[in-house]
């Protein structure tokens, strides 16, 4: 009987360089990092599922890849960090370039990467709470969007703890985006609300946009973390639909998962912490013609609080926006910056653990915003803080609970969920394998008795030897 031994060896490797080539080296990017809109039927205007796609639109990928553009994650990475993040590291971007610039080889399609699927199909099955729009066309016209808030009853008549949410989008090609919240003083009948940027009345409890991935509460050994929908409660959907979708039909979906009955969570709250702009915060108006530079402060903090999520909020002026926390000993907590505000992009940023914020703590926001002539803002207005699309608002969201001590400890990213379309290490199930070379660098499949060098999407590389 033959007996297969793996050796792993941990150590610098050198490998010759080659030029990159579609079927090893882009497939995987763009599978794992583009697909989620550009694919037939996503919400992205062109579909890059295909090789030729590929070669046609190289210019255009190279140009949104290089300055940041594409894929949209707007935190800067510098300051922190969050899960699921959707980025590119330098190495992909550079293999993008190197690729268009050696001619855009295709390579060997027998190591093609297994193309990923979409549908509207759940992650977790049948849920116990299902939530559905009305069908609704949307009336976003060729040059503005739709907002709309869509308000549901729960029809529950007892509160239920909730272990993960789940957004179906109706129609995958028109969402923009969902924010799901919860209003305890539901009412009894659905309500729609035009130009409506996001649900005021209830709790923001989760955001969906394209390649977004189900919030599946943490679980240890100690703790059930969720959050709590009471009894006679309404569901609240901020819909977005992008400009063009104009009499588009949609049926969006949301799917609540519960712990069984009385379970006891460690509940995660939902608080707007910094509210210019939106009461009880006080008003203020964007003069035309400048940039207006806002801050604004909370705290200190009573409690030690365990932070889990962010939620930074402007309109269409806004131009960047940075918070973090001082702590009673003048230590500084970044929480989040983006650098290059795009209002067509904004959600709310899971952290990869709990952040532990210390009682007494002061938490400090800055931004500004640029209402000066573009191409965008060609006649620039004095415009007031309000709900409205057209007004402005310098909003933070914040989701986090009592801190109790280990919880800075407790991974908030589910890698079980992450889409992985490689082979990955059983133990490092973060990691993605983007390349399996021998020693002098040609792309090979397995093989016994041969030393192997694979390559992982976060820069490491493992020498194997398989013997037999």
């Amino acid at each position: 009987m033959k007996k297969k031994i793996l050796l792993i060896l941990f150590f610098p490797v050198f490998l010759f360089g080659q030029s990159p080539n579609y079927s090893e080296d882009i497939a995987p990017i763009i599978y794992g990092k583009c697909l989620q809109c550009h694919h037939t039927g996503g919400i992205g205007p062109l579909s890059l599922e295909t090789y030729p796609n590929a070669v046609s639109n190289a210019g255009l990928i190279q140009h949104v890849t290089s300055t940041g553009e594409m894929p949209p994650w707007p935190p800067d990475t510098t300051y922190q960090r969050f899960a699921y993040e959707n980025i590119l590291s330098i190495d992909e971007i550079a293999k993008i370039t190197d690729w268009i610039t050696a001619g855009v080889p295709l390579g060997d399609t027998n190591l093609l990467p297994q193309m990923p699927t979409f549908s509207n199909n759940s992650t977790f099955g049948p849920a116990d709470l299902e939530i559905q729009i009305p069908t609704y066309s949307s009336t976003a016209t060729s040059s503005s969007d739709d907002y709309v808030c869509i308000s549901i009853p729960s029809g529950l008549l007892q509160d239920r703890q909730v272990r993960a949410i789940e957004v179906i989008p109706g129609n995958i090609e028109i969402v923009h985006h969902v924010i799901v919240a919860i209003n305890e003083f539901g009412s009894p009948s659905t309500t729609i609300t035009p130009n409506c940027m996001a649900p005021i009345g209830g709790d923001q409890v989760y955001t969906y946009a394209p390649g977004s991935l189900p919030i599946e509460f943490p679980v240890d050994s100690l703790n059930k973390f969720g959050i709590e929908i009471p009894a006679n409660s309404s569901i609240e959907l901020g819909m977005h639909y992008p400009e063009g979708t104009f009499g588009q039909l949609d049926s969006t979906k949301v799917k609540f998962y519960f712990y069984p009955q009385n379970t006891t969570i460690r509940e995660i709250y939902t608080e707007y912490l910094i509210t210019e702009g939106l009461p009880p915060g006080p008003p203020f108006n964007i003069p035309p013609n400048q940039i207006t530079q806002m801050s604004s402060t909370y705290g200190p903090i009573i409690n030690d609080m365990s932070l889990m999520s962010i939620f930074p909020h402007m309109h269409l002026l806004g131009k960047d926006i940075e918070c973090f926390a001082v702590t009673p000993t003048n230590d500084t907590i970044n929480l989040i910056r983006i650098n290059k505000w795009n209002f067509e992009w904004q959600g709310a940023y899971l952290y990869k653990k709990f952040l532990k914020i210390p009682a007494g703590s002061i938490i400090y926001a800055s931004g500004s915003y640029d209402n000066t002539t573009s191409i965008t803002n060609p006649n620039p207005v004095l415009v007031q803080s309000g709900l409205n699309t057209d007004d402005e608002m310098f909003v933070f969201i914040f989701q986090f609970l009592d801190y109790q001590i280990g919880d800075e400890n407790i991974l908030l990213e589910n890698t079980s969920l992450s889409t992985n379309i490689f082979e990955g290490n059983p133990g490092l199930s973060s990691r993605k394998l983007l390349n399996m070379t021998n020693i002098i660098g040609q792309s090979v499949r397995g093989k016994t008795n041969t030393p192997l060098m694979y390559l992982f999407d976060d820069g490491s590389v493992e020498k194997k030897i398989i013997l037999e």
